[in-house]
């Protein structure tokens, strides 16, 4: 199992744009056995994708090269023991529409809280993606999540 989290600068997107990148995301991660999160706010996007090593090197190739954003940086990336997302092809979080990740993640990137070491095995990539996540949506206005 391999787990990599990547932040980038969204390109003028609408929201059927964000729509789209949900539907074809949660349909080739359903179809190859891919589970993560993707929080999108004010132009920024920060993921967490886990998998087949080679499928989720694969689709961040993909990623990479995607007009729809720039500026994709890679924060971390490595061989994991478990899932941080099992339950979900792709979580979403954005505060124009929440869903059932949205109180989860929300809870996760408090300002007040610190971040936790969720995995059962210490997963380096996935504290990332929660302090990546945590940034992003404090620097921009946390508030905006209430």
């Amino acid at each position: 199992m391999y787990n990599l989290v990547y932040k980038s600068i969204a390109n003028s997107l609408t929201p059927a744009q964000i729509d789209e990148i949900l539907i074809e995301s949660r349909d080739f991660n359903g179809k190859n056995d891919i589970t993560g999160c993707l929080i999108y706010h004010e132009g920024f996007f920060v993921q967490y994708l886990e998998g087949d090593a080679e499928i989720v090197l694969a689709l961040f190739d993909k990623i990479r090269v995607d007009t729809r954003h720039y500026e994709v940086i890679l924060l971390s990336h490595g061989n994991i023991y478990s899932r941080e997302f099992d339950t979900w092809s792709m979580a979403y979080l954005s505060n124009q529409l929440p869903n059932e990740a949205f109180k989860y993640i929300k809870l996760m990137v408090s300002p007040e809280e610190e971040i936790p070491n969720m995995s059962v095995v210490p997963n380096p990539t996935s504290k990332k993606f929660w302090i990546a996540a945590k940034t992003v949506l404090n620097k921009i206005g946390h508030n905006n999540f209430n």
